[in-house]
């Protein structure tokens, strides 16, 4: 077993080497690979699935390779480092006592035929002269009355501008060579290639010789300039950005798919994918209803709101916080050009967004999406395994006011209320139990009906100017599919919010915002993703069970005269919650994926600096390991030991063999980071950050002789069980009454920094 595993990791350190790497053979593993978990009592299994783990291996073979009289056992194993590269893994008849494997390969040789196209190039725009040309040329805007005749001036004065102002320059699609290869490596590599045409020609040694020692001398200047390139990956103004777009680089990105199937029909041409795309993804939207009446209940709301204006400042406070590497829409207009021309443009901006609120009426080109399908988990030659993601005008979205999701919320608040409420019912009496309903309502942004939107607008006090033009906002619009440099017809969006636009998230929490009313149980939602949930007793029941009852009761529910599955685990969030609400389940899958994006590092990132593979596991690593912690928390020893092995295999990624003392590390021990991530979410609470209120179970306890008036004792609510014990607002009072009084009175913004060096020091 021992040199099996030097071997393996002598093979993963040439991982990074290749674009793929496969280790095929009869391990012998006593693991359910169903669930890919050890049995019991097998430490060669767990060592090996830890391996497996390191170096991003995936295994493949679900089934039997030797079966017996007496038994079947999956024996022969196919791992793989890219598995979106493996289009089929079966197990066939063999010649011997074990079955054979068949792995099929997806692998194009084909390479895209180069595009070219002529841009314009902002790198050498005189900015100045752009802006003054467009002071003149925009003057006309402002006397214009109509809005699409307006906005078509507006456009058209624009691309005038930029015509006569920036120069343009032509590219051409090239496939993506390794960062570090220069110009002066890439004229090396073509002598040493002449030097070998010319040595296959003349076949003399003294032509061999001389390419051996241009091929060294290669060599050695890739390795070198390789090294250095490492070396410096991280430093400068644009470290981080250099960084990223290295690690995505070598990602494992799924090769694109060049055939798709749809009723039996392949398609392959890109005007044809696209257009099957379009109808795939219309079959999303709601039919157009007309006849669904407003709602009759009085509105919730006093105030009206009926009206907007917009000013030039406000306009140019918009553009100049735009990003300008954010991409162009539908119209073409870049948002670099807007954020460099935004002191000129504002007001005639302004007066057309004007325009629009007071005609209730939006350009045609602020209603158009262009759509680039990406894919899902699945098979990737499915048109229905790929989501659409939308780009609409970069100038529409300006009048959207951005509000996002809904204020001071976040996943962790959101668990850590569902997951109090779940804790306290099983830590008041001995088997309880709790009845659970996970939905994920299928495309619901896709298939919010606009009628029923708009009465729920009106119910919430949107009325007049503002309710028309969010009715013109929402019909009408179109959008056409990207693929592979073609594009579809446009078709009519007959139902939904838009998901690329800036007031789709908050027309949808508008839209679901009546659903918790409508319920008699308790509801946690948060975008699609909603939970019901109710305390039983023994007449009723809802769902999934959650209890530390020894007997599950599992009674059948169904939705639509469909029986559902009662799990033992589910995912929530991000958080795989289990039954017992133990958290050893959650604690393995997360370890795992950290194990794997950590071998990912290390295999690509093993010439850095210091500075970099801290960065690569405070970004890739870490998140993965401590997110949701004050909802969910470790709690034993045997999971926080778990965390903190795959936490010090990433300090020896990053400093080698030695690594220093966490005082001079600056970073948290796993039992520190726990503390710190709660207390971190407890001084927001107290300031109003989160809408999560920490207080509302702790007793601010009485002030007794030697104890500071000022900062009372807190008490913790009562728990009967050592779950009880686990919750959040149960732990936290122990660490915040042993918290200094300066810890206790700084601000929200200097508390981070404060906490993480009280920490440090007491755990």
């Amino acid at each position: 077993n021992d040199e099996l595993l030097l071997s393996l990791s002598l093979a993963a350190e040439q991982q990074h080497n290749y674009d793929a790497c496969f280790v095929m053979g009869d391990f012998n593993l006593d693991v359910d690979w169903s669930t890919e978990t050890p049995l019991p009592r097998a430490t060669p299994a767990e060592q090996f699935l830890d391996a497996f783990d390191n170096f991003a291996f995936a295994q493949l073979i679900k089934n039997a390779t030797r079966t017996t009289a007496t038994s079947e056992k999956t024996i022969d194993l196919f791992l793989c480092d890219t598995p979106n590269l493996v289009s089929t893994s079966e197990v066939i008849a063999g010649v011997s006592d074990h079955d054979a494997l068949l792995i099929g390969l997806k692998v194009d040789s084909r390479r895209p035929p180069p595009m070219s196209k002529t841009l314009p190039d902002w790198r050498r725009a005189h900015w100045p002269a752009l802006n003054d040309l467009l002071a003149v040329k925009l003057q006309g805007v402002m006397q214009e009355d109509g809005l699409e005749e307006a906005w078509t001036a507006w456009k058209a004065a624009l691309f005038e501008c930029v015509a006569e102002c920036v120069p343009s320059r032509r590219t051409r699609s090239k496939r993506k060579l390794l960062p570090w290869l220069n110009k002066n490596l890439k004229k090396l590599i073509k002598i040493k290639d002449d030097l070998f045409a010319q040595w296959l020609s003349e076949k003399t040694n003294e032509a061999r010789i001389i390419f051996e020692t241009a091929r060294k001398a290669t060599q050695g200047a890739v390795r070198l300039a390789k090294d250095r390139w490492f070396w410096n990956l991280g430093r400068g103004p644009q470290g981080a950005a250099v960084f990223w777009k290295f690690i995505h680089l070598k990602s494992k990105v799924p090769i694109n798919t060049t055939t798709f199937s749809a009723d039996g029909r392949f398609f392959s041409e890109p005007a044809a994918v696209a257009s099957q795309f379009l109808a795939t993804f219309k079959q999303n939207f709601s039919p157009p209803g007309t006849d669904f009446p407003f709602l009759r209940r009085a509105p919730i709301q006093d105030e009206k709101l009926s009206k907007f204006h917009v000013t030039a400042s406000e306009v140019c406070a918009l553009l100049h916080v735009l990003d300008a590497k954010n991409a162009a829409g539908p119209d073409g207009i870049p948002a670099v050009l807007l954020k460099n021309c935004a002191d000129t443009i504002c007001p005639s901006l302004a007066h057309i967004f004007n325009l629009s609120l007071r005609t209730c009426v939006l350009p045609a080109d602020w209603k158009c999406a262009a759509v680039t399908p990406i894919p899902k988990e699945g098979e990737k030659n499915d048109f229905n395994n790929y989501r659409p993601i939308s780009v609409t005008s970069l100038v529409g979205k300006l009048l959207e006011k951005h509000h996002g999701f809904r204020e001071r919320r976040s996943c962790t608040t959101m668990l850590l209320k569902t997951l109090d409420n779940w804790t306290a019912a099983l830590d008041s009496s001995s088997g309880q139990h709790v009845h659970a309903v996970f939905l994920d309502w299928a495309k619901a942004f896709d298939r919010v009906p606009h009628q029923r939107l708009l009465s729920k607008l009106q119910h919430h006090g949107v009325d007049g100017e503002v309710l028309r033009w969010l009715k013109n906002f929402l019909v009408g619009r179109s959008q056409f599919v990207r693929f592979g440099g073609a594009r579809s017809e446009p078709c009519e969006v007959t139902s939904g919010v838009i998901q690329g636009s800036v007031l789709g998230p908050l027309l949808f929490n508008i839209y679901v915002s009546d659903l918790p009313a409508a319920l008699k149980t308790n509801l946690v939602q948060y975008a699609d993703d909603c939970t019901v949930f109710k305390v039983l007793n023994a007449k009723k029941c809802v769902a999934m069970d959650i209890s530390r009852a020894r007997q599950p009761w599992t009674p059948q529910y169904t939705i639509g005269g469909v029986a559902l599955d009662y799990v033992c685990t589910q995912r929530l969030l991000g958080v795989h919650i289990s039954r017992d609400l133990r958290w050893n389940h959650h604690v393995d899958v997360q370890r795992k994926k950290a194990a794997r994006t950590l071998g990912f590092a290390a295999r690509n990132l093993r010439g850095c600096t210091q500075r970099v593979k801290r960065m690569a596991y405070l970004t890739l690593v870490k998140p993965k390991l401590f997110y949701g912690t004050p909802a969910w928390h470790p709690w034993t020893k045997a999971n926080i030991g778990k965390m903190a092995r795959t936490q010090n295999k990433a300090l020896h990624f990053i400093y080698g063999r030695h690594v220093p003392p966490p005082q001079n590390m600056k970073m948290l021990s796993v039992p520190a980071q726990l503390v710190y991530n709660d207390l971190l979410l407890f001084k927001k609470s107290l300031c109003g950050l989160t809408d999560y209120n920490a207080m509302a179970r702790i007793i601010v306890g009485r002030v007794h002789r030697g104890d500071d008036p000022q900062h009372p004792r807190l008490q913790q609510p009562p728990a009967r069980t050592e779950l009880g014990q686990c919750v959040f607002d149960y732990r936290v009072v122990a660490f915040w009454n042993a918290a200094p009084p300066a810890l206790k009175d700084c601000s929200a913004a200097q508390f981070p920094s404060k906490c993480k060096a009280y920490v440090s020091e007491c755990f």
